[in-house]
């Protein structure tokens, strides 16, 4: 009978340990994500499956270019997905289209159209803060850091950085 039990205990020893491994791999680690919305466009699309790496800002900062979720400041509990525009110290400004970082036109690439929301800005980074938009820049495509709702995003409302899309729902039609 001793037998049996010492079976169960290290059984159950074995999975709490496992759970305890998840969470912390999950809270600290890698985690999935889900992409709900447009503002990324081309980028990323409604539905793509996200492997976003939590571990990579532990020990460093944000970059420009980086492409990171974020607790959204104005919704506790959701998040929001967006490309790293500026960091502490730069001058941000969009005026005819295109956006400024330093009083230079930066090439976006990943950008299919010229902002459309109009002109914004100057707006200075402060320390500890990153200003971030969507690559979809459509009229009121995105909901970022040139609105009141979201404005620069505090180091400590961003989650992680996405490292990789693992599935897009929109290329099932293609197989």
């Amino acid at each position: 009978m001793k037998w049996r039990s010492t079976r169960w205990l290290r059984w159950i020893r074995m999975m709490v340990m496992a759970v305890l491994v998840a969470l912390a791999v999950n809270q600290f680690g890698v985690a999935l994500s889900v992409v709900n919305g447009t503002s990324m466009q081309p980028t990323l699309e409604n539905g793509d499956r996200l492997l976003v790496n939590k571990f990579s800002f532990l020990f460093e900062k944000p970059k420009v270019g980086d492409v990171i979720t974020f607790e959204d400041p104005s919704q506790e509990g959701r998040y929001l997905v967006k490309r790293v525009i500026g960091t502490p110290g730069d001058r941000i400004e969009i005026k005819n289209g295109a956006v400024y970082r330093n009083g230079e036109r930066i090439n976006e690439p990943y950008a299919k159209c010229p902002v459309e929301d109009g002109d914004f800005g100057p707006v200075t980074v402060k320390q500890g803060t990153v200003f971030v938009m969507g690559d979809n820049r459509q009229r009121f495509a995105s909901r970022d850091s040139r609105y009141e709702s979201v404005g620069l995003v505090p180091y400590h409302l961003i989650d992680g950085k996405v490292e990789l899309i693992l599935y897009r729902p929109s290329l099932e039609a293609f197989l």
